[in-house]
Formats: structure tokens, sequence, C-alpha cells
């Protein structure tokens, strides 16, 4: 497991980062029990497919940077890259269960580097280096929501699936940047959007 999370974020974990990845997934467990967290279908591969998929994000954004997950529900990728050492990150989620979840969480892991927003995205002020969101809404959504909240010089990682290509043509019609899509190491079929620059293209006549 250790080997597994060194390889997708390229570089070391501490046994003590590796305490708190297992605790926080004993919590989010035992959690999905009360509320519908992730899907019965994917407990089972809980490392592979929740932990994993959102450790692989740290090596696409800073570690020193200000983070913002949109939509972070029961913490994923937030709460991950929070365990992993992010400097600062703030997880927006609108349903009051899961930010309560979600506080437990920070207490009993000792986390000072979180910070918890009940709310919507659009109601936030401030400005973060990197933005990240899975599975909340399509980059199109994303990009209107979260690009008043971006740095001049802001990254967005934002994980996709088989419908990346599509998604982002898509958004290209009203936004334009620099876009790579990168290979998700956990699904061969998903990709990451990695983009800078983002901003809404000038209206023509």
């Amino acid at each position: 497991m250790i080997g597994e999370l060194q390889d997708v974020i390229a570089g070391p974990v501490s046994r003590e980062t590796e305490s708190k990845l297992k605790q926080y997934a004993a919590l989010l467990l035992e959690e999905n029990e009360r509320q519908n967290l992730i899907s019965r279908a994917s407990v089972d591969a809980l490392w592979p497919r929740h932990l994993l998929d959102s450790a692989q994000l740290l090596a696409l954004g800073r570690r020193e940077a200000r983070w913002l997950d949109i939509g972070s529900g029961p913490g994923l990728p937030g709460m991950v890259l929070a365990i992993l050492g992010v400097s600062r990150i703030t997880l927006v989620e609108p349903r009051r269960l899961r930010t309560d979840f979600l506080s437990r969480c920070v207490e009993k892991l000792s986390l000072d580097n979180v910070e918890i927003v009940t709310g919507k995205v659009e109601q936030l002020s401030g400005s973060f280096d990197v933005i990240t969101a899975r599975a909340v809404a399509s980059l199109e959504r994303l990009f209107e929501i979260g690009a008043p909240l971006m740095t001049r010089a802001g990254r967005w990682v934002l994980p996709k699936g088989r419908s990346a290509v599509k998604e982002l043509e898509q958004a290209q019609r009203t936004w334009q940047g620099t876009f790579e899509l990168m290979p998700s190491r956990t699904d061969p079929d998903a990709r990451i959007l990695v983009a800078s620059g983002v901003r809404r293209r000038a209206r023509r006549g």
C-alpha cells in the first residue's frame, strides 16, 4: 500500500501520513453506514478508486500552494490532499451532514491545514493557487464558478472520466487557456485536466 502511494505522488510517505490515511479510510467507511458518501459497489475498492485516485493529484499541483476543493463531499480529494501535507486547503461542501463529518475527521486526525466551508462555492471569497473538484460538475460549470477565485498564475487540477475529451472540447467553445489532459494513474480510461490561464473567450460581434 505504501509503495503504491509513493508511486502516485512521486515522493516519499511517512509512517504518520500512512497511519492518518488508514484512520481516514476507517472513518469514511464507518460514516458510509450512516450517509451515502461513496457507492456500495466501490467500498471494496476504496484504496485504489478513491484514496489513490485522490492522492495522484498532489503531483500535478504544488504542495506549498493554497488549494480549493469544490464540492468536497466526504473529503475526496481534499481530505486526502490535506493528509498528504498541502500547506492549506479549503473544502467547500453545501451539505451540512458531510461538513460535520469532515470536521470530525479534521479533529480526529489533528489536521491544522484545513478550512471547511458549508455552502456553495459561489458564496466564497479569497484566492487560490490550485482548484480541484471530483465528480461535481462539467468543466464549463467549474470554470464559471471557480475562475473568480483563481490567482493569476493558478492551476486547475481536475480528474475526469471517459468524457474528458468531449467535456474539454465543449468547454473550449466558451473558455480559453492552456489545457493538458494527463493519464490517470489509477484508471486507464480516465484523464486529469491540468489547465492554466483559463479565461472566458471574448464574445464575437
